[in-house]
């Protein structure tokens, strides 16, 4: 019994260490004094043709209505409203997949810090996801608010319901730093 156990927590272990490994940082940025409240209604910018780096999802409709879809959730949550015709604001997206690099030493990655006394790194390679949202007054093209998410999306790219969840998390906590408006 006590072996099966074992052999339960360690077949355990490759999920808790992907579901850690699967959080998103995000951040945002916006113009001092612009009163947000001033603004009802937002429409998308045309896309531009900066590919994302990854031929899995540059030109992938499938991946442009998903951050389309959330951040529209997400924007209606702070109440603004989406028109086609004469938005207030216009909204763009940038997404970008990296190959990463990471040395951890053994020590640090348990958040420890310790002299080196020999202990090996850890090297760690991942796919970085990163999305930036901009957000821009449609008079002036002037960009107001930009939030940026980063995740690692490895293993993400041949899983979409996985990858639309990592969106809508990311945008969710993105978009949290938005200025709410009335």
């Amino acid at each position: 019994m006590i072996h099966r156990v074992c052999v339960r927590l360690l077949a355990a272990v490759p999920l808790v260490v992907a579901g850690a490994c699967a959080t998103v940082s995000v951040g945002a940025d916006h113009e001092a004094g612009v009163r947000f409240d001033q603004y009802r209604t937002f429409g998308w910018e045309a896309q531009d043709a900066l590919p994302v780096g990854d031929p899995r999802l540059d030109n992938n409709p499938f991946f442009d209505s998903r951050v389309r879809g959330a951040v529209e959730l997400e924007l209606a949550a702070k109440g603004l409203r989406l028109v086609t015709d004469t938005p207030d604001l216009l909204i763009h997206y940038h997404a970008s997949v990296q190959q990463r690099i990471d040395v951890i030493k053994r020590d640090e990655s348990r958040g420890y810090i310790t002299p080196d006394y020999g202990q090996p790194s850890t090297v760690v390679e991942f796919e970085e996801g990163t999305i930036i949202v901009d957000v821009a007054d449609a008079k002036s093209k002037k960009i107001l608010w930009r939030g940026w998410a980063q995740t690692d999306v490895g293993g993400l790219m041949n899983q979409p319901r996985e990858m639309e969840k990592r969106i809508r998390t990311a945008m969710q906590k993105m978009i949290t730093e938005f200025p709410r408006t009335p």
